[in-house]
């Protein structure tokens, strides 16, 4: 999966290789075995990555579909998501 969402945030960001390669600090044919999975990426360049694009490693990795980074939202907007899941799941044991 990690391999497939290298190319598809590529792509998305109409990106080429080299530009995620110069990003990393590699070359442009190591950052192709990444993306073909002929190499495996050190963590160091995983969270760059996941942090360049504003994505989780759990979206990375397919662990998850939606590709939420805790950077990309401010304090007040945290609070609310967490608030608003509160209510949610108040409702949600209500309604049972």
């Amino acid at each position: 999966m990690l391999t497939q969402r290298l190319v598809e945030l590529r792509l998305k960001h109409d990106l080429k290789q080299e530009d995620i390669a110069n990003l990393l600090g590699v070359a442009r044919t190591t950052y192709a075995m990444y993306e073909q999975g002929n190499r495996e990426m050190d963590y160091q360049l995983l969270i760059k990555l996941a942090d360049y694009y504003k994505v989780s490693l759990d979206y990375l990795f397919g662990r998850s579909a939606v590709p939420i980074h805790p950077g990309s939202y401010s304090e007040d907007e945290i609070e609310f998501m967490v608030r608003s899941l509160g209510l949610y799941k108040e409702m949600k044991t209500k309604m049972k």
